[in-house]
């Protein structure tokens, strides 16, 4: 008998959490990021990005998938395609630091969509949920930092999570779960090239990974069989995309009793920019209190970790898209502004004179201490110096969101109602929805109406 591929493995696992079901924690946990996905995905509908993804919908064949920001559906791939570019464009929506993925912009829009074509309910779509947060995450987290220098986790690992979630509640059984996950890391991709040249291409990744996810299950479903050794093959995707990550993590501890679930290990953006630079806007934050009326900055120091610098020093940044990836200019704000939220990436914002004089001031570096804790701990420090000598001093060594240091539920939702409004959604249907999302953990077949309510809107 051959030894069980790890895809197989993951499978196995699936198919017994299908029989035992997931705790209510974990159906919660998974609850409140649906909500935290969704209100990033409204924000984005109100972007010029986002109207770029929209208008591809209108040009695709109508379906019977809710596609946000469309009052007509469109077909299940074009909706997961569209809706999970939406929730990446504000850089709102969650993360998980081991594997430095945004799972939410991947697993829900493909849960979503199948969802509402199975006619499943709410409670199956958050256990799809719960399933492919789990399966992106344990495969991010094995590919290592070389991988991450060339390729988008995200996309690469969130293709694996998608194919999960949609399998969950298609029912696939053993053999077409292995399927599913094998078509689905053939189509792995996503590459960070994008970043150093300003372009807009970063939505597509967590789009396109939901939109193959979905592909991937529906074909398996039908038939198509799919590489059982698509992860640790010699030609599979740990020996092509990451051939210093280690396969082996991908079940580590899989299916041990008191070992997490991952959808309980997720962080939650309260700033509107990447997640690199929340460590340091918070403690940008906290020496703005520290600080005199008026002071006249000569100087701003940021020691964090190696992969912040490797992504986000940009200490002239020209666009919005740049500016949420420049930890010169999130910290800047947050110490000019008390505030790091969507309008503060405006043409107006970015054109700041206080704000540019200060970029010039700053000086970024790696602290050893912090790249030795980084990815368990997404930490920084940042020093500023007055003109008159003075110098103040601050850390973080959580950010806000993370799960040592999260979000109140209250704080979750007035993040939704400020994304949703963002997005042109009025106050009576925000409330509507949120109504939706709290009553989302029920066994009754799953309503789309207070999603369509939205798309009108927009």
């Amino acid at each position: 008998m051959l030894e069980a591929s790890l895809t197989e493995r993951l499978a196995d696992w699936q198919l017994a959490r299908r029989k035992t079901g997931f705790a209510a924690a974990d159906i919660e946990a998974a609850r409140l990021l649906v909500l935290d996905w969704l209100g990033s995905a409204l924000a984005g509908i109100g972007t010029d990005t986002g109207r770029i993804f929209l208008e591809y919908a209108r040009l695709q064949p109508v379906g019977k998938v809710t596609l946000l920001g469309l009052t007509d559906g469109r077909s299940v791939e074009v909706a997961a395609l569209v809706n999970g570019a939406l929730s990446h464009i504000v850089e709102m929506d969650d993360v998980e630091r081991e594997s430095v993925t945004h799972p939410g912009a991947v697993v829900v829009p493909a849960a979503l969509a199948i969802a509402e074509r199975v006619g499943a309910s709410g409670l199956d779509l958050l256990a799809a949920v719960v399933t492919g947060y789990e399966i992106m995450v344990r495969v991010g987290s094995a590919l290592g930092a070389e991988h991450y220098y060339h390729f988008h986790n995200t996309s690469t690992a969130g293709v694996f999570g998608a194919a999960a979630a949609a399998g969950w509640l298609l029912g696939l059984d053993r053999d077409r779960l292995v399927w599913a996950l094998g078509n689905a890391g053939t189509q792995a991709s996503g590459l960070w090239q994008f970043n150093d040249e300003g372009a807009l291409t970063k939505p597509l990744h967590p789009g396109r990974a939901a939109a193959n996810g979905v592909l991937a299950a529906t074909l398996s479903r039908l038939g198509l069989t799919g590489a059982r050794n698509i992860l640790e093959g010699e030609r599979g995707f740990f020996a092509g995309l990451a051939p210093r990550g280690e396969p082996l993590r991908v079940v580590a501890h899989l299916g041990e009793p008191h070992e997490p679930l991952r959808v309980q290990r997720i962080s939650i953006k309260p700033h509107a920019s990447c997640r690199h630079t929340h460590a340091p806007i918070d403690a940008a934050l906290a020496l703005r209190a520290q600080l005199p009326a008026a002071a006249d900055i000569a100087s701003v120091r940021v020691s964090t970790y190696k992969a912040a610098l490797t992504l986000c020093n940009k200490p002239d940044p020209l666009t919005s898209a740049d500016a949420k990836f420049s930890l010169q200019f999130c910290v800047a704000s947050a110490l000019l502004r008390g505030r790091v939220g969507l309008t503060e990436f405006s043409d107006a914002a970015l054109a700041d004179t206080a704000l540019r004089e200060l970029l010039p001031r700053f000086e970024v570096e790696v602290d050893e201490a912090r790249e030795a804790t980084y990815p368990a701990r997404w930490s920084a420090a940042v020093s500023v110096t007055l003109a008159d000598g003075r110098t103040f001093q601050a850390a973080q060594e959580r950010p806000k969101g993370d799960p040592e240091n999260p979000l109140t539920e209250a704080e979750l939702e007035a993040k939704f109602r400020g994304l949703a409004a963002a997005g042109g959604v009025q106050t009576d249907q925000i409330e509507r929805l949120l109504d939706w999302l709290r009553a989302l953990a029920s066994p009754a077949p799953l309503d789309p109406l207070p999603l369509r309510s939205v798309a009108r809107a927009a």
